[in-house]
């Protein structure tokens, strides 16, 4: 007796064969697959070396593990216009960088519009108040709209609150001489060249419940009550294994922005390892805190949970080793950690 079997039925027993073959082999899905599944962005800051042809490892690494990317440094103010004149503004990296990422079905956060520690030398020789309205909102505008709807999530300000006493605005800051509603200029700014973008406030040391975060939601606050086009709100994370999420209070801290009705996003994540003990000791303590900041992300339902670099190596703090992926682009535990809240988060 002979049977036909259909097109369905031969792709079926193929689907079910490819799915036996995967389990049997061990198998395991993607920091990129687990986030899709929960609609969360997860990724990291990328830089030129995602080009490296010498280094295949890393652009292979960024494409099977994030759904998301942000460019490290390409697209801060002094990548991007070193020279006062617009004509000389350079996108060509960032634009790279933006390319693959579409190619890679990746969304791309802009990252960042206004930040002194990236100002250029010509914006702190703007000493008038008109005059450095007038730059700001050109810079903006010119790069918010080159990029178009290529990105629509921006931290539009980064880093603006000062680490001293009382935590008030930075009195280092260039762009203040535009005046104290420079923040809000520069979100209104920001809005009206790409009105579907979400626009985020930016800042670290702000993770738990302590005098910065306090500034930090009284200033988000004071924007939403004055009707500036706030959407988010970005908490760095650039921590080492001595922290304590439970201790910070970081859940109690993320939930009153969330209620403010503001989207959360944990932006720059890196874990450095610190103190005394065996290397596989401080490699558990380093996943137990990447675990515990992505349940707590998860808990507040933020939407994005970004790492500042893809392996140790290229790390801005590679002395530290703070990232999930080692030298040599192999996952350390914080790597299995993270892929464990994400399928528990699924159940």
């Amino acid at each position: 007796m002979h049977y036909h079997m259909s097109r369905l039925s031969i792709a079926a027993l193929a689907l079910s064969l490819g799915l036996t073959l995967a389990l049997a082999s061990g198998q395991a899905p993607s920091l990129r697959t687990l986030a899709n599944e929960r609609g969360l962005l997860m990724g990291g800051a990328i830089s030129s070396e995602l080009f490296n042809a010498d280094n295949p490892d890393e652009a292979a690494t960024v494409n099977r593990e994030y759904n998301a990317v942000v460019a490290e440094n390409a697209m801060k103010m002094r990548a991007i216009a070193n020279s006062p004149n617009p004509g000389n503004y350079l996108f060509a990296t960032a634009d790279a960088m933006v390319a693959s990422a579409q190619k890679n079905g990746q969304t791309v956060r802009g990252h960042t519009l206004v930040w002194h520690d990236s100002a250029p030398a010509w914006i702190y020789e703007i000493k008038e108040k008109a005059a450095m309205r007038v730059a700001m909102t050109q810079y903006i505008t010119t790069v918010v709209r080159h990029f178009g709807d290529r990105i629509n999530i921006w931290d539009v300000v980064n880093e603006a609150i000062s680490d001293g006493p009382g935590n008030p605005l930075r009195n280092n800051n260039p762009f203040a001489v535009a005046g104290p509603d420079f923040i809000a200029l520069a979100f209104r700014t920001a809005h009206a060249a790409n009105p579907a973008a979400r626009l985020y406030y930016n800042d670290y040391g702000v993770e738990g419940l302590n005098g910065k975060s306090d500034a930090m939601y009284a200033l988000v606050k004071g924007l939403l009550e004055g009707g500036v086009p706030i959407n988010g709100v970005g908490f760095q994370a650039h921590l080492d294994t001595n922290f304590s999420v439970g201790d910070s209070g970081m859940q109690a801290n993320l939930q009153r922005f969330r209620n403010l009705g503001l989207e959360v996003q944990l932006t720059e994540v890196d874990v450095q390892m610190v103190g005394n003990g065996s290397e596989k000791e401080k490699l558990a303590r380093q996943a137990q805190v990447y675990g515990e900041l992505l349940s707590t992300c998860l808990a507040v339902k933020c939407s994005a949970f970004m790492m500042w670099g893809v392996s140790d190596w290229t790390s801005w703090r590679a002395g530290g080793k703070p990232l999930i992926f080692d030298d040599g682009y192999a996952k350390k535990p914080a790597y299995g950690a993270l892929i464990r809240v994400l399928q528990m988060a699924g159940k």
